[in-house]
């Protein structure tokens, strides 16, 4: 019952009452006295929930993001790589190197097979469930799958398109490095793109010889930001870069 009301009906209830103006008083005042006290105890609750409701709100407003920023942070999430930099990837993981990781998962595999007698497709399939298949296989995959597609990356492997000249600068202990990329769109097809990139190649005695590629990706049209085709690599001198590693010396003295 709210205070007034129960005051007002005590009122009431004392008219009907005869009484002495005396103990009419007395009523007056006990009954006064315990409605400001009801007060006394009602308000600082009021005011108590009050503060912490508005602390809450305040709280909860700081800590939630605005519209703004949980539309930036979706679109980090959902956003592909851009052209530029899916080559830029692809090409550092082909021409930085050699990836001394993957060429020692490669020769594990390779170790596992040599050492492993297959004399029917059954027992190589049970080579393809091995720890050393798997990992080798794991590591392609993690190093390739943001960047192609999954028809790409099929087709990558078996053609060897990635990690091709990883075994033989490894062999000749030589170090490709990329020294400068140009990326080329093709005006007439926007998904079509003819990187020309220009790398070095060092030997243990830090001589070093330069080497220009013609490189070819075409992007997806289904899947933004993958690429669907890579063409493969072009020397821009018509010797291929695998015989300047494997030949490095005979290219020093004669290298521009």
């Amino acid at each position: 019952m709210e205070p007034l009301k129960e005051f007002d009906e005590l009122f009431a209830d004392m008219k009907n009452v005869e009484r002495s103006n005396e103990a009419r008083r007395n009523t007056w005042l006990a009954v006064k006295g315990r409605m400001e006290k009801k007060k006394r105890r009602v308000f600082p609750a009021i005011i108590s929930l009050a503060i912490v409701a508005i602390a809450s709100i305040l709280i909860i407003t700081y800590l939630m993001p605005s519209e703004t920023e949980q539309t930036e942070q979706a679109e980090q999430i959902t956003q592909p790589f851009n052209n530029d930099e899916v080559m830029i990837a692809v090409l550092e993981k082909e021409y930085n190197g050699p990836d001394e990781e993957f060429e020692r998962l490669r020769q594990e595999w390779f170790d596992l097979q040599s050492k492993t007698s297959v004399e029917s497709q059954e027992e190589y399939d049970m080579l393809l469930v091995s720890k050393e298949y798997k990992e080798m296989m794991n590591y392609y995959y993690s190093s390739f799958d943001k960047y192609f597609t999954e028809n790409l990356l099929e087709n990558a492997l078996s053609t060897n398109m990635v990690f091709k000249y990883n075994p033989y600068l490894v062999e000749k202990n030589i170090v490709i490095h990329i020294e400068r990329v140009q990326l080329n769109q093709d005006k007439d097809h926007p998904n079509i793109y003819r990187p020309i990139v220009e790398i070095s190649l060092t030997n243990s005695k830090g001589e070093k010889i330069f080497h220009t590629l013609k490189e070819e990706f075409i992007f997806s049209k289904t899947e933004p930001g993958k690429i669907g085709r890579y063409n493969g690599t072009g020397d821009v001198d018509g010797i291929p870069l695998r015989d300047k590693i494997e030949n490095f010396d005979a290219y020093v003295n004669t290298d521009k």
